[in-house]
């Protein structure tokens, strides 16, 4: 198959499930013009009487947010509450078996503490994390596929067992990312009519926005700290709450021919902190590269050998876009 890229951001083409693009510039591109016709401070306004209008007076909450403690997690609570009169939300983490990285562990711990919020840490059964993770990885190359699941799935059951209406997530993906060309405000209303709403709709979502509210309150990145040299990444302030979550984002490379380096210097394109050329050559640099600390702290999270995970990996590799280079290293064909 040919390999097409973008015309504006430089992201590879086709293959992205369900992604789309319009003569040669994805749907990213073409939704981060449409922002522009978005009316952001009428749903503002918006918001802050919804929240006002649709509180339980029974419970001590008046909403749900799901949090990692990264920078959406910071931006979002910060203007929840000094932006929308939020006095008390209750924000629920999801654990994961990886190692947390020690920014992780400081922001999260930032974060309640710079409100004095009280916080859920939900634990999900750990030989029930391996069996699920081992299963999605053999058979799918999906490896947290169920991890990601409980992640938006505790702060809906959260919700419901306190009676909390609202459950905030962060950006909207489908819109992000290119699947959808419609910014919604509502993800959907659980059949226990609690509303799921995306940040990301409300105020309009950019890596450098979250970036710039998380670090007014106290947020650290990678380069703060000594015990992850991060590889194969386009920035140390994104995904860098735990060591192993990394593997999910990089085997979508061996499957698609793009990984977290591609999304994240592709939007740096639209948010005009990178040209489209920069980006380029970050993707042919740094793309396909595995950080080796990421892939031992998998291997030893769901118990198998790196001679298992590489034997995994080259079973799933995209040979229409992939080859191997000289050192072994699954590389895009066109990027050698």
């Amino acid at each position: 198959m040919g390999i097409r890229t973008c015309k504006k951001c430089g992201f590879i083409l086709g293959t992205r499930p369900n992604s789309k693009d319009v003569d040669g510039v994805c749907l990213a591109c073409l939704n981060k013009d449409r922002k522009n016709d978005i009316k952001w401070e009428e749903r503002q306004k918006w918001l802050t009487q919804f929240i006002h209008e649709n509180k339980n007076a029974d419970s001590k909450w008046e909403c749900v947010v799901g949090v990692s403690g990264g920078k959406d997690s910071c931006m979002i609570v910060k203007r929840l509450i000094e932006c929308h009169g939020v006095k008390n939300p209750l924000l629920v983490h999801v654990c994961d078996e990886f190692t947390p990285s020690d920014a992780g562990i400081a922001n999260l711990d930032n974060l309640v503490k710079t409100y004095n919020l009280d916080l859920l840490n939900f634990r999900c059964a750990p030989q029930t994390f391996v069996k699920e993770t081992r299963k999605s990885f053999f058979e799918k190359l999906h490896p947290l596929e169920w991890v990601e699941k409980q992640i938006y799935a505790k702060p809906l059951e959260v919700a419901k067992a306190f009676g909390i209406p609202i459950v905030f997530m962060g950006e909207n993906p489908a819109f992000e990312y290119g699947e959808s060309g419609t910014c919604e405000i509502f993800h959907s209303a659980s059949d226990d009519g609690i509303k799921i709403i995306y940040f990301g709709s409300i105020w309009p979502y950019s890596n450098a926005d979250s970036l710039a509210q998380a670090q007014s309150m106290g947020f650290r990145t990678l380069s703060d700290f000594d015990d992850w040299q991060r590889q194969g990444s386009a920035d140390d302030f994104t995904q860098i709450d735990s060591k192993g979550y990394m593997i999910q984002l990089w085997t979508k490379f061996i499957k698609f021919g793009f990984q977290r380096v591609s999304d994240v210097a592709c939007r740096f394109v639209r948010e005009g902190i990178f040209t489209k050329e920069q980006a380029e050559q970050m993707i042919k640099d740094s793309d396909w590269i595995c950080d080796p600390l990421a892939k031992k702290d998998f291997c030893r999270a769901i118990e198998i050998t790196e001679k298992e995970f590489d034997e995994t990996i080259d079973k799933f590799a995209n040979t229409e876009i992939l080859m191997k280079d000289a050192n072994g290293h699954w590389r895009r064909k066109d990027l050698i």
